[in-house]
């Protein structure tokens, strides 16, 4: 059986009037139609602010479908929102956004089987959000894994496990919260889970934890140069992932564009005291 390729693209933050990531995501468009992978995986925040206008979700997912691939998507919080006590932009995950999402996008949390893997997609907004839908993605991810058979398993989802310390209990909006961290990892690391592939804090990195292989996704949007240089000693660029599965044997290498730009806007939200956000739109109208 031949070998499969997958690419891994995360935190794209695409919108049709908020245009300053634009010329990246070009980038990419003609990385893929130059190169077509077997399967592309979006890891979240396809959309600019989704969770507000509706607008930005559709045309990232418009764009996404556009490239004429087979492919899935998880939502990132940019797309979603985030878990109620958990929200640092002030857009819970609601009923409405949840909608929105299935309706624009696909299913929150999905399997798909290619060659001898597993591959399974979640919502890590509805982790610790105590929504209806919590319990039903955490009931399907056990099923998901109950019934793999002798298949190794990647797991793609936008936030990632944890930061360094998976026993951290701090509040914050950077990984899944701690109270849904731990069922996550032990229902993982029982369950014949390889990969975790995640995204969301816009830089690539690798760790392993209990047997796993935890794999960052670049952003193909903005980077932090100065909190990629200060907490992960890395100069931050823009870029995606490279699967490639040939039997039970999962590699993967750090794709950086040629002709993609370092975009840092920490500047702008720092003066501003905004988040990203609430940039104004681009070009301006």
């Amino acid at each position: 059986m031949a070998a499969t390729r997958i690419i891994h693209v995360s935190d794209s933050h695409l919108s049709p009037t908020h245009t300053y990531f634009a010329m990246n995501w070009a980038a990419f468009r003609a990385d893929m139609a130059a190169n077509p992978p077997d399967l592309l995986i979006h890891g979240g925040d396809l959309s600019f602010n989704g969770p507000v206008l509706e607008a930005d979700l559709a045309y990232a997912a418009a764009e996404v479908a556009g490239l004429g691939l087979d492919w899935r998507a998880i939502p990132g919080n940019h797309d979603i929102g985030e878990a109620p006590a958990f929200s640092r932009l002030d857009q819970p995950v609601t009923p409405a956004r949840i909608a929105a999402w299935r309706r624009l996008v696909g299913p929150q949390w999905w399997s798909h089987d290619v060659g001898e893997w597993r591959l399974i997609g979640l919502d890590t907004s509805l982790m610790a959000s105590d929504l209806p839908e919590e319990a039903e993605q955490a009931a399907f991810l056990r099923d998901a894994l109950g019934t793999r058979g002798k298949r190794p398993v990647m797991v793609f989802i936008h936030m990632p496990p944890f930061d360094r310390d998976p026993a951290d209990p701090k509040k914050t909006t950077s990984v899944i919260p701690f109270p849904a961290r731990g069922d996550f990892l032990d229902t993982c690391a029982d369950g014949g889970v390889k990969i975790i592939a995640c995204g969301h804090l816009h830089i690539y990195r690798r760790v392993r934890h209990r047997g796993m292989e935890i794999v960052w996704a670049p952003p193909t949007a903005m980077v932090d140069v100065r909190r990629g240089l200060t907490q992960r000693r890395r100069f931050p660029r823009p870029g995606y992932v490279e699967w490639t599965l040939d039997g039970k044997r999962a590699t993967h290498r750090l794709i950086e564009a040629e002709r993609m730009f370092v975009i840092d806007m920490s500047g702008w939200t720092a003066r501003s005291g905004g988040t990203v956000t609430t940039l104004p739109p681009w070009p301006a109208t």
